[in-house]
């Protein structure tokens, strides 16, 4: 189904203004906050229940995609074969707050054309701590760190639900027994809102678009203070001559080291930081003009992060076709990995598909002779997508569908259909990973 997302965002704009006039947008949003606060705290009630439990069950969260639980599935069993489990000490869960002068949490809705996306921006406060038998060999801990949860629904804007597999566009009752358009059975339950990704980087000096400004302010103010007391010294050991000149020198110092970061940071950024991601961009959007970089960031952080826990090539199969057997082995000890960074490099089409360049940073954990350490990890990625494929990401594994017998297809068992052993094109629908390199 074609989706014109400039008359959706006006119909969008007349139903808002509509409830402005009526004194009912801020209680409309209200609504929305509170269900996406609920379904951001049941996820969270949800991952601390998994983690905490002896027992690794399949399909453990009702709150996300499939994507996204598969990582906490390899997760734990990568702790498992290691001999290690991991516990929630306490998780703070995100508080409704209202009023102008509140930082978090903050709501931001957006539509990619097929999706309703909400990106709930919060603060972290946890403990997830390790153990080895009953010793503690690492705890990952949280205080007050940035944050993001990014939430997905197939619906449209105006409020009607749309078939996460043909993209059919009808009312909740058109759904009860599946789609009554494409007839693909699924549960209406995965027509509701799922967390689809959390963005917890774990180190401040990094953000998920690429721009790396705060680890450059500090060794900048350093070098501040130490010109500032310089002039200060050569001030009182010339008898106070220049101490009145100290001011202005050390204004003229702070404008001179400004200009040249700023300058440095807007070279790195058009070479592999934000500036580079949108003229990127630009490109992708000449062809589908509904690309979501949020969704895009989220469903390759959680392809990245499968990679890091599996045990074998075949466990990420469906969105890895190039070789990944070695990149696997590397990650053998990997017990925690967090995406720090996602720069989108380059992009280009041809008959029949759509390829795309990224550099990603990850933060890696591991656990090596009963220790634990960690470590930054760079990869030059290669994507590949059909050209035909200009929505947004696959919601669920109800929607992976055989092409040969039309049977559920699940990646718990590598994306091979339990009848007829037909394996999954994922190309065909999402992003897959064609190639990597290092650095």
């Amino acid at each position: 189904m074609a989706y014109n997302l400039k008359e959706d965002w006006n119909q969008f704009k007349k139903v808002t203004t509509q409830l402005v006039n009526e004194n009912r947008y801020s209680s409309s949003c209200q609504v929305w906050n509170n269900d996406m606060t609920r379904l951001v705290n049941n996820y969270k009630q949800e991952e601390m229940a998994w983690y905490n439990s002896q027992q690794i069950t399949e399909n453990g969260f009702m709150t996300t995609t499939q994507n996204l639980w598969y990582t906490h599935y390899l997760n734990k069993r990568r702790l498992m074969s290691l001999g290690l489990t991991a516990h929630y000490d306490y998780i703070k869960p995100t508080e409704y707050e209202r009023g102008e002068n509140r930082r978090y949490p903050y709501w931001n809705y957006s539509h990619d054309g097929k999706n309703l996306i909400c990106k709930i921006s919060d603060e972290m406060n946890y403990r997830k701590s390790f153990y080895n038998g009953t010793r503690r060999v690492w705890s990952d801990e949280r205080k007050q760190s940035p944050g993001e949860y990014y939430m997905i629904q197939s619906r449209s804007l105006n409020g009607n639900y749309i078939c996460p597999s043909c993209g059919w566009e009808g009312t909740l009752e058109n759904f009860v027994d599946g789609c009554d358009y494409c007839q693909t059975k699924f549960h209406i339950e995965d027509l509701k809102q799922k967390v689809s990704s959390v963005f917890n980087p774990g180190d401040r000096t990094q953000r998920r678009d690429g721009f790396t400004i705060y680890k450059n302010f500090i060794p900048m103010y350093v070098i501040l203070v130490i010109i500032v007391f310089a002039l200060l010294a050569v001030g009182i050991n010339t008898g106070g001559a220049m101490l009145s000149l100290t001011p202005l020198l050390g204004i003229g110092a702070m404008v001179i080291f400004v200009a040249l970061f700023i300058g440095k940071k807007s070279r790195e950024s058009v070479k592999g930081g934000p500036a580079r991601t949108n003229r990127t961009l630009e490109k992708i959007r000449n062809v589908d003009k509904h690309f979501s970089l949020e969704t895009f960031i989220g469903n390759l952080s959680n392809k990245l992060l499968s990679i890091c826990y599996a045990g074998s090539a075949r466990e990420v199969g469906p969105f890895a076709v190039c070789d990944v057997t070695a990149l696997i082995a590397g990650y053998g000890g990997v017990i925690d990995c967090k995406l720090l960074e996602c720069v989108l490099m380059d992009y280009r089409t041809d008959g029949d598909f759509q390829h795309l360049q990224v550099k990603a940073g990850m933060l890696l954990t591991r656990y090596e002779n009963g220790g634990v350490c960690q470590y930054k990890s760079y990869l030059q990625l290669s994507l590949v997508k059909s050209i035909h494929a200009l929505t947004q990401s696959i919601n669920d594994v109800n929607v992976y569908r055989c092409d040969s017998c039309g049977a559920s297809l699940s990646l718990l068992n590598g994306g091979r259909c339990e009848y007829c052993g037909q394996g999954l094109d994922l190309k065909k629908y999402d992003w897959v990973i064609e190639g990597y390199k290092r650095g």
